[in-house]
């Protein structure tokens, strides 16, 4: 089974996994980012649309925000809600960004970085879309050690997809042209911030 197929088959109810808590744990870091009416944000993984309600209110309706999945399923459930016309909903691979250089001023990776097999590629092509000085967000609502924990648990396709440990990402980052400037690994939540260095 391919990946895109696996989170097919998850599409119709990826949404009931997201309880009051997480959904607070994700509004709670949206906030946290600073984000300004006009940005383009661009949402790696965006699934059924999870972050767009949060994406929405901090660019007070000001703005664009591209929603990049490789399932179809996951992006059809997410065209199904109703959001203002501010969403581009694209099928794509992380690996291969259909954005210009230098188009985006927020990446941010929910729940999607450990299932890019190729990581500082991924990274690569993040940090090509970025402004200089934009930012990449990974984040995810439980600890590295609870996310590698769950996919080895699930097994399958996705048994080997995992958060590398600070000091890998903090080397794969560098080599992508991006630096760290928070790092946060709680049981609460994971969330690491890094910034495109300018050019």
């Amino acid at each position: 089974m391919q990946l895109q197929e696996y989170f097919d088959q998850l599409a119709p109810t990826w949404d009931e996994q997201l309880t009051q808590e997480r959904r607070e744990c994700l509004s709670s870091i949206v906030k946290e980012l600073d984000i300004e009416p006009g940005y383009c944000v661009l949402d790696i993984g965006s699934g059924t649309g999870i972050l767009f309600p949060f994406l929405i209110t901090a660019l007070d309706d000001q703005g664009r925000i591209v929603a990049l999945d490789l399932s179809a399923e996951m992006l059809g459930q997410a065209k199904g809600k109703t959001f203002q016309s501010m969403v581009d909903l694209i099928q794509a691979d992380a690996m291969a960004i259909p954005l210009a250089d230098h188009s985006v001023d927020l990446a941010i990776c929910n729940s999607v970085f450990p299932h890019f097999d190729d990581k500082v590629k991924a990274l690569k092509e993040m940090a090509r879309v970025l402004n200089n000085g934009g930012r990449l967000v990974i984040c995810h609502t439980m600890s590295r050690a609870m996310i590698n924990q769950l996919h080895q648990s699930i097994g399958g396709i996705v048994a080997n997809d995992y958060l590398p440990d600070e000091y890998q990402l903090r080397e794969q980052a560098e080599q992508a042209g991006l630096k760290i400037t928070h790092f946060e690994d709680s049981t609460e939540r994971y969330l690491v911030i890094a910034q495109k260095s300018p050019q």
